[in-house]
């Protein structure tokens, strides 16, 4: 049975090793989906704005010109788990991407969804973010 110092010395370590909220997605990183095309890989950056969190993203070795996705919107970061969605607009409409994840230290793993299609999107950090 704990005594009540011990407990309460307990919880405060839990709290204290539990991430701060939303924080552990923020940050640089490079972020790779894995499409039956090939990999797709782009510089992400996730920043802490008045409003919440906003998530843009460049296209790495792509070429000049190629669709690019618009930035995140419906962002969510709980503790280590992440939300956004983000859009690209085609000659037949927009087409909206969906991203979740988890984030372990200085990696994260996910998916990215499109119409129903669910492809690997995995990431490394570049840049802790504040």
């Amino acid at each position: 049975m704990y005594s009540k110092a011990r407990l309460a010395f307990v919880l405060l370590a839990t709290l204290l090793a539990a991430p701060a909220f939303g924080q552990s997605f923020l940050g640089e990183w490079t972020a790779t989906a894995t499409t039956p095309g090939g990999e797709v890989s782009e510089a992400l950056s996730v920043v802490k704005t008045v409003g919440g969190y906003a998530v843009t993203a460049k296209l790495i070795g792509v070429a000049e010109g190629a669709p690019t996705a618009g930035p995140g919107t419906d962002v969510v970061l709980e503790g280590d788990r992440f939300s956004y969605k983000r859009t690209i607009t085609t000659p037949d409409g927009d087409v909206v991407l969906a991203y979740t994840g988890v984030v372990s230290g200085d990696k994260f793993t996910g998916t990215a969804e499109v119409g129903g299609f669910q492809v690997p999107y995995n990431g490394v950090r570049t840049k802790s973010g504040g």
